[in-house]
């Protein structure tokens, strides 16, 4: 229990600081200056050639990130749009590099941190909108910092480093190696292939159609993977794992220290089990082989080949293996 209470005591702390940072609230008892009542829009938009399997590299402060494929392979376009006070506006930089085969693209803001804040007293956003919209060849290779924004890719092909602090992380139609991480966001990855490592301190991970082996861990949220085909580590420090096998190949590992875990796996499923829960129960719906039965833990084999090995464990949860059915868990 005590273990439990720290992790949701750093979890809180964490996630705190990440919008404290996003929201740059001020904290003196009343502003300084009166705040602007008209609204103005910055656009930027600028193009890059560059040849397949070009690096795009972005760090960005305050803004959101998107970015997807277009038909067009020798050019990067590149679109910043910003809504808000004339003040705050001008105080945007927006730096363009180029090297080799690269693109480097910073978005800052000059944080003026006695006066500077991104809402006013009464709460009233001085900057409404702020984000990087890119469109780029689909073969290409991503790497993204976000201080204070989400992060959405679509339909590309490379390798994919991607980290917000405060926001959450969108994947679409991917296809290639994906490091993930938020420290106070949500993960979703959907119909995507490749090796995959995925993080978060307080959010959810939730999968959807995916090929390959992906390692999954949250500090303070659930683990969702469906339509999996492949392998998988996940881990959840306080969190349910649900697992939704179409394939299961070599070795799965899932753990948790307070949760449940759930798989799903087909009828013609072959497989080495190894589950054990110390606090909870367990069930299989499977015909199984049994090596040995303890009353919290259960090995044997399911099926006629042992193709695969699907490791279980949690201190506290329920542990089931199902059959799957038409839909999603």
């Amino acid at each position: 229990m005590r273990t439990k209470f720290f992790i949701f005591i750093l979890t809180g702390l964490i996630f705190a600081g990440a919008l404290l940072l996003c929201s740059n609230i001020k904290t003196t008892e009343a502003p300084e200056e009166e705040t602007e009542t008209t609204t103005d829009e910055l656009n930027i938009s600028k193009s890059f050639k560059v040849s397949p399997g070009a690096k795009l590299m972005i760090k960005s402060s305050v803004a959101d990130v998107f970015v997807q494929s277009h038909e067009t392979t020798d050019q990067i376009k590149v679109n910043f749009y910003a809504q808000g006070s004339p003040r705050r506006l001008k105080e945007f930089k927006v730096t363009f590099k180029e090297k080799e085969n690269s693109l480097s693209i910073i978005v800052e803001h000059e944080r003026k941190f006695e006066r500077f804040k991104l809402f006013n007293f009464w709460g009233r956003s001085e900057i409404k909108e702020a984000y990087l919209m890119i469109y780029a060849p689909e073969n290409l290779n991503v790497e993204i910092k976000s201080s204070c924004g989400d992060i959405k890719i679509e339909k590309l092909s490379g390798k994919f480093n991607l980290s917000s602090t405060g926001g959450d992380i969108q994947i679409e139609n991917v296809k290639g190696g994906i490091d993930a991480t938020s420290s106070g966001g949500d993960l979703r990855i959907r119909n995507c292939s490749g090796d995959s490592e995925l993080k978060t301190v307080g959010g959810d991970i939730i999968v959807s159609t995916f090929q390959g082996k992906i390692e999954a861990n949250s500090s303070g949220g659930d683990i969702t993977i469906n339509k999996l085909t492949g392998s998988a580590e996940a881990s959840s420090s306080v969190g349910d794992i649900k697992l939704d096998f179409v394939k299961s190949t070599e070795t799965t590992k899932l753990s948790s220290s307070g949760g449940d875990i759930k798989i799903f796996a087909p009828a013609d499923l072959n497989a080495y089990i190894d589950f054990k829960s110390l606090g909870g129960d367990i069930q299989i719906e499977f015909p199984i082989e049994i090596d040995s039965k303890l009353r919290y833990e259960i090995k044997g084999k399911i099926g006629e080949f042992e193709k695969s090995t699907i490791i279980a464990s949690t201190t506290r949860g329920d542990i089931t293996l199902r059959k799957r059915g038409e839909k999603e868990i």
